[in-house]
C-alpha cells in the first residue's frame, strides 16, 4: 500500500504530460534512424564514383593502345575487381575474384548488446517505414561467369555509363555495386571496364552510426526521465499541499478553519501559494469582523429591547394615566432607535454591494459641499457658523451624488453635535495630485487620544454628558468610511492644532 502511494505521487497527470513533452526530445534521435537511408545512398554514390575514377583511368589507356592483360597488370588496387569485356560480352581481363563471405562478418557495432537490441526492437517499424524497392538480383553467376550481359554492360556497349547492385546468396547477403564504362576507339564501342566492389565498408559505417543513434537515443530517455522526475517534484507536490490546504481549509458548514500557508518559492506555483495565503487572510478577517458585527448587533439591540421590555411591563402595572403615558412615550421611542438601528445596519451591509452597481456620474465636490452647508445653515440658524474655503476649478469625481451626499452630511452632522454654540466649523477643498480632499473642522472638544483608532469601528460612540447620545447609534463614521473606501478614497480623523477634531476625506478625481 505505501509502494501504491508512493508510485501516486511520483505518476500524476502533471508528470504524464511533462514525460510526453520530454519524449518528443527523443524521437529526434528516431528521425535520425530514418534518414540513414540517405546516408547510405550518399556513401553508395561516393563509392560508384571512386570507382568509375578507376575504370575511367583503365579506358584511357586502353585506348592509348595497351593491351588488357597489360592495363591492368600496370595498376595497383584495393579490394574491388576489374573486368575488361569485348563487344560479344567475353572478359578478357580480370584482376580476380572478389572475396565473399560465406557467414556476415560481425562488426564492432553490431556485437554492442544496445545495437543488438535496439535492432530487435526497430526491425519491423523501420521496414514499414522503408520505400519499397525492387529485389536484387543475385551476384553468384555473374561473379563466376565468362561471359557478361548484365544491363550496366549492355548500357556501356551503346555508350552509356551504368550502375547495377546484385546480392550473394550466402547467408551474410553481401551487396556488390557494378559499374561499366565503355571503352571507344575511333567513334566506336570496342569494348567495356566493368568495375566491382562490394559494400562491406558502407555497412561498417551504418553499424556505428546506428549504434550512436541509439545511444543517444538511450541517453535522450534517461535525461528525458530524470527531467520529469524533477519538474514534477517541483510542480505536482506544491500543487498537492494547496490542494489538501483547500480541503482543509473549511468545514462541512462553509466556515474557516485555516489558511493557506504560502510558499518561499520564487515561481509561479509560489505566487498562487502567497495569494492563496493573503485571500484566505482576508477571508479570515472578513468572517471574524462579521462575526463581531453580528454580536455587536444583538449587543445594541439588547439595550432598546429592554427598555421595551420594561415600559410594557410597568403600563400592566400602573393605572395612573400620566405614568401611563411616560411609559408609553418610552417603548416608542425606543421603537424609533431600534428602527434606526435597523436601517443604518442594513445600510452599512448593503454599502459594499451597491457601490459596485451604482450608476456613476462626474459629481462637482464644491456645488456638492455648498449645497450641504446651505442645508446645514437653514437647520442650525445661527448655533454654529459655516465656513466654506473651496478651491475653485476642481476636476469632479466619478460616484453617486446621493452616496457623497451621505459622506459629507454624515461628517458634519458630527461636527456639529460636538461644536458648542457660537463657533464654527471650517469645510476646505483643495487638489492633492490625482485627488480631491474634503476636510471637515469643527471646534469642539477633540478626539481623546485613546478613542482615536475606534473611531470608525461600528457601534462606537463616546458622548459623555451628551444630550442627543440617545439618537447616535455609532454607525455614522462607518458608513462614511465603508462609502469612501468604495470609491477608492480613504477617510482619516485627528485632532485639529487649533483645538477641535478634524476629518479628511481623499477621492481619486474623474480621469
Amino acid at each position: 500500500m505505501k509502494f501504491d502511494v508512493n508510485l501516486s505521487r511520483l505518476i500524476s497527470r502533471i508528470s504524464i504530460r511533462l514525460a510526453l513533452f520530454n519524449l518528443l526530445v527523443v524521437f529526434l534521435p528516431v528521425a535520425g534512424v530514418l534518414f540513414l537511408g540517405n546516408y547510405e545512398q550518399n556513401l553508395e554514390q561516393t563509392q560508384i564514383d571512386s570507382m568509375q575514377r578507376q575504370a575511367r583511368l583503365i579506358v584511357s589507356m586502353l585506348q592509348s593502345g595497351a593491351k588488357s592483360r597489360a592495363a591492368l597488370a600496370t595498376m595497383r588496387f584495393g579490394d574491388e575487381r576489374i573486368r575488361i569485356i569485348d563487344p560479344g560480352g567475353r572478359v578478357t581481363a580480370d584482376t580476380g575474384a572478389l572475396s565473399v563471405a560465406e557467414e556476415e562478418e560481425e562488426s564492432p557495432a553490431r556485437s554492442n548488446w544496445l545495437y543488438r537490441a535496439g535492432a530487435a526492437v526497430l526491425r519491423k517499424p523501420l521496414q514499414w517505414l522503408r520505400p519499397i524497392t525492387r529485389p536484387l538480383t543475385s551476384s553468384d553467376a555473374y561473379e563466376r561467369s565468362p561471359m557478361l550481359r548484365g544491363p550496366e554492360v549492355q548500357a556501356a556497349f551503346v555508350g552509356q555509363t551504368a550502375v547495377e547492385k546484385r546480392v550473394s546468396s550466402a547467408p551474410a547477403r553481401q551487396v556488390t555495386l557494378y559499374t561499366a564504362v565503355p571503352v571507344y576507339r575511333r567513334g566506336d564501342v570496342i569494348g567495356a571496364v566493368l568495375v566491382s566492389q562490394t559494400t562491406d565498408d558502407i555497412r561498417q559505417k551504418l553499424h556505428a552510426v546506428r549504434l550512436a543513434v541509439l545511444q543517444i537515443f538511450l541517453a535522450a530517455v534517461v535525461v528525458a526521465m530524470i527531467l520529469t522526475l524533477l519538474v514534477s517534484t517541483t510542480i505536482v507536490q506544491p500543487l498537492r499541499q494547496l490542494r489538501k490546504e483547500a480541503t482543509d481549509i473549511a468545514d462541512p458548514r462553509g466556515r474557516l478553519r485555516g489558511r493557506f500557508q504560502g510558499s518561499k518559492k520564487r515561481d509561479e506555483i509560489g505566487d498562487l501559494a502567497r495569494a492563496l495565503e493573503r485571500l484566505s487572510r482576508r477571508l479570515e478577517q472578513h468572517q471574524q469582523s462579521t462575526e463581531a458585527f453580528a454580536s455587536d448587533v444583538s449587543h445594541e439591540f439588547k439595550n432598546p429591547l429592554a427598555s421595551i421590555r420594561m415600559a410594557t411591563e410597568m403600563l400592566a402595572q400602573v393605572d395612573a394615566p400620566a405614568e401611563r403615558a411616560r411609559f408609553l412615550r418610552v417603548a416608542e421611542s425606543e421603537i424609533a432607535r431600534m428602527e434606526n438601528l435597523i436601517s443604518q445596519v442594513r445600510e452599512i451591509t448593503m454599502i459594499d454591494v451597491e457601490i459596485q452597481k451604482e450608476v456613476r456620474t462626474k459629481v462637482d465636490i464644491n456645488a456638492l459641499l455648498q449645497r450641504i452647508v446651505e442645508g446645514f445653515r437653514m437647520r442650525e440658524k445661527e448655533r454654529v457658523v459655516f465656513e466654506p474655503r473651496l478651491s475653485d476649478g476642481l476636476q469632479p469625481v466619478d460616484a453617486s451624488e446621493d452616496r457623497l451626499l451621505q459622506v459629507f452630511e454624515n461628517l458634519l452632522d458630527n461636527a456639529v453635535s460636538f461644536t458648542p454654540s457660537g463657533k464654527r466649523i471650517v469645510i476646505t477643498s483643495v487638489r492633492d495630485g490625482g485627488s480631491v480632499v474634503v476636510r471637515i473642522a469643527d471646534e469642539g472638544p477633540g478626539i481623546p487620544e485613546e478613542n482615536m483608532g475606534r473611531i470608525f469601528d461600528r457601534f462606537f460612540t463616546y458622548r459623555p454628558d451628551h444630550p442627543t447620545t440617545q439618537r447616535h447609534t455609532g454607525l455614522g463614521l462607518s458608513i462614511v468610511k465603508a462609502i469612501v473606501e468604495g470609491y477608492g478614497g480613504n477617510v482619516t480623523a485627528a485632532n485639529d492644532v487649533r483645538g477641535g477634531a478634524m476629518f479628511e476625506v481623499k477621492l481619486p478625481l474623474s480621469s
